[in-house]
């Protein structure tokens, strides 16, 4: 008998089939995991929550949920039945799920609070550990995240620290070319730096915000794009809001192709339509290059500040945005 998919909100599912759901889960939650925990907890009838399950006739052999919060999505509750294992059906709920989330909120991204020992599978379909372990009922869990927004070219999407990702990003920021404009200058010189500038940008992911990586639709890495808070100089007074900073890094193998703009172009249009209006992004001076980018995007030069990084840069601001911060010397 064939196995087969299905999604709805608790309200239309067949209460027979609900009940087996639900039996399933606190097999498993419960039960074979020995957690004495209220399984179910209220959210499965939250506005936007939704289950999947897969079946053969009326057995269900396993089940995830997604919810739909504030600014993310998440998908958890996810068991198979101890028979059914083994047999790939999780894994096409996963693969199900994804693709309905990523069709209806592109580059929202999806949350999930993983057991410990299953971090590498989730990590099969594109999520990343995105903070510290935690116990949960006295088993370790990972929190993770997944996001993926597309352009007619390019996927842009969480790094990993599988090796090769970890190898593009020490190729690229030994060169002194990529390295020329950013920061103090100083290329990498030892692979574990990568570890380092990972979990920095670790730290930087909130919601649509964070530094997410650029490949062309077959999987070839390019670079960077980011959307993350930017820090105020010493200089500025207190009491401003955060400033939203976009900004971009690729390859000089990427250079030359329009895949820096078209990239930010996309990081861009998520930002406003998730109500972010001013929207900064900073350069060298001499950086004629990047500045182009930022006004291809739409963006106005402003002229030089000093507001940020506690350096000078040229600044460019989105239309809607106002213009350059005052700094107190």
């Amino acid at each position: 008998m064939a196995v087969t998919l299905h999604r709805a909100p608790v309200a239309e599912i067949d209460p027979l089939t609900l009940y087996r759901i639900l039996w399933l889960r606190v097999t498993v939650f419960v039960v074979e995991q020995q957690a004495a925990y209220p399984e179910i907890d209220g959210r499965d009838i939250e506005p936007g929550a939704e289950l999947l399950w897969a079946s053969e006739g009326d057995t269900v052999l396993a089940t995830l949920r997604v919810l739909r919060e504030p600014g993310n999505t998440r998908i958890g509750r996810v068991a198979t039945a101890p028979d059914a294992r083994g047999r790939g059906i999780a894994a096409d709920l996963m693969r199900e799920a994804i693709q309905v989330l990523d069709a209806e909120a592109p580059g929202i991204p999806i949350l999930l609070d993983a057991q410990a020992h299953l971090a590498s599978w989730y990590g099969r379909f594109g999520f990343v550990v995105s903070g510290e372990p935690f116990a949960e009922d006295g088993i370790p869990h990972l929190p993770m995240r997944r996001t993926r927004l597309s352009t007619a070219r390019l996927v842009l999407r969480e790094w990993t620290r599988d090796d090769r990702d970890r190898a593009f990003l020490f190729d690229m920021y030994r060169r002194p070319e990529v390295r020329r404009w950013l920061g103090d200058g100083r290329v990498m010189t030892d692979e574990a730096e990568v570890d380092a500038l990972l979990d920095r940008w670790t730290g930087l992911a909130d919601g649509i915000l964070g530094v997410r990586a650029v490949e062309t639709a077959d999987g070839a890495p390019l670079g960077s794009v980011l959307l993350k808070r930017i820090p105020w100089s010493a200089s500025v007074c207190d009491g401003h809001p955060d400033d939203i900073e976009i900004g971009w890094h690729f390859h000089p193998d990427a250079w030359g192709s329009g895949y820096a703009t078209e990239a930010a172009a996309a990081v861009l249009a998520l930002a406003r339509k998730h109500g972010i209006h001013r929207i900064v992004a900073v350069t060298n001076p001499a950086n004629a290059v990047s500045g182009a980018v930022a006004e291809r995007i739409g963006l106005r030069a402003v002229g030089e500040t000093g507001a940020y990084y506690d350096t000078t840069c040229a600044l460019y601001v989105s239309a809607d945005g106002g213009g350059v911060p005052a700094v107190h010397g």
